[in-house]
């Protein structure tokens, strides 16, 4: 497999928030030494004019989308000529969210950078409906989201919430890939809704388990644990991401839908549209594989214990 320079998918439906997600996915190549492919979906459209064949239907919707492309091109070289990031473009058909997951793949991309619709309705989030979602829970590559008008030139601040669940180990091993490759400090917070002294005690237990793990690994951690009954788990991270003036969320959400864990449900949900930092959302599976990053061991080593008989 070529791995000669990385590459990132960004698709794009030429919204409103377009200028400003191909900016961001700039800021994200550069770190990543990546080049960007632009990704255009025409979605299969029902009730198509009996007037016109469905080919040329087709015909007019791509030479829409090359006129939209051109567009892009022109603002690619205007505003960020200067970043020198190679840019090219694929025009597909089909199911938008198939055709990034597809694409993503097929292309051997590192990341997907895509926004978010902060329109959509609380139920359509809860049932993840949406591309969004489809892609994060279904990519085999780490996503990130975008949602707001400002733009991120780094990643030095990253803000990790742990549950203590099965998939924190993972979560915590992805946030030491990232953390390393892009020289930023971990802040890992828990946030718990009752004052429970019990509780308290053993979630600072586990979290400085982590900082420590993190630490050996020689990069900056810091740790918090948030109790808050006037606001919901969701509002709370994303409030002490601005406090802590992040510029990146970890999260680890889940592809079954029968695993309504902590993150791997509404709450995940609730931070990707809530967040107006680009959060990064990861799957067990997700790989991420930016060629002058190594595998890392298990940090986590003291969570969990193998018995002593092996």
């Amino acid at each position: 497999m070529d791995y000669s320079r990385n590459k990132i998918l960004v698709p794009v439906d030429f919204g409103e928030n377009s200028d400003r997600i191909i900016e961001q996915s700039y800021s994200v190549a550069q770190v990543f030494d990546a080049e960007i492919l632009l990704l255009h979906v025409i979605e299969d459209q029902a009730g198509v004019s009996k007037f016109i064949s469905p080919e040329e239907y087709l015909n007019r919707l791509m030479g829409h989308a090359k006129k939209q492309f051109d567009y892009i091109e022109n603002f690619v070289e205007s505003s960020v000529a200067e970043a020198r990031v190679p840019v090219s473009y694929i025009i597909k058909k089909g199911k938008v969210y198939e055709q990034i997951i597809e694409t993503a793949l097929d292309q051997d991309v590192i990341l997907i950078v895509m926004g978010c619709d902060a329109g959509e309705s609380k139920r359509s989030r809860l049932f993840l409906g949406s591309n969004t979602f489809n892609v994060v829970r279904g990519a085999h590559c780490p996503v990130i989201t975008l949602k707001g008008n400002k733009v991120f030139p780094a990643f030095k601040n990253i803000l990790v919430p742990l549950d203590f669940t099965g998939q924190t180990k993972k979560q915590v091993q992805k946030a030491i890939d990232f953390g390393k490759f892009l020289g930023a400090t971990i802040h890992l917070i828990s946030v718990t809704p009752d004052n429970h002294k019990i509780k308290k005690l053993m979630k600072n237990v586990q979290i400085n388990q982590v900082r420590n793990a993190i630490a050996r690994r020689g990069i900056n951690c810091t740790t918090e644990i948030i109790n808050d009954n006037n606001t919901s788990i969701a509002e709370s991270i994303c409030k002490r991401a601005a406090g802590k003036e992040a510029d990146m969320i970890i999260i680890m959400t889940q592809q079954k839908k029968n695993f309504a864990r902590f993150f791997v449900g509404s709450i995940a949900q609730e931070i990707i549209f809530m967040a107006c930092v680009p959060v990064l959302s990861i799957t067990p599976r997700a790989e991420f594989r930016p060629q002058v990053v190594t595998s890392f061991i298990d940090p986590l080593g003291l969570m969990n214990p193998k018995p002593k008989n092996e």
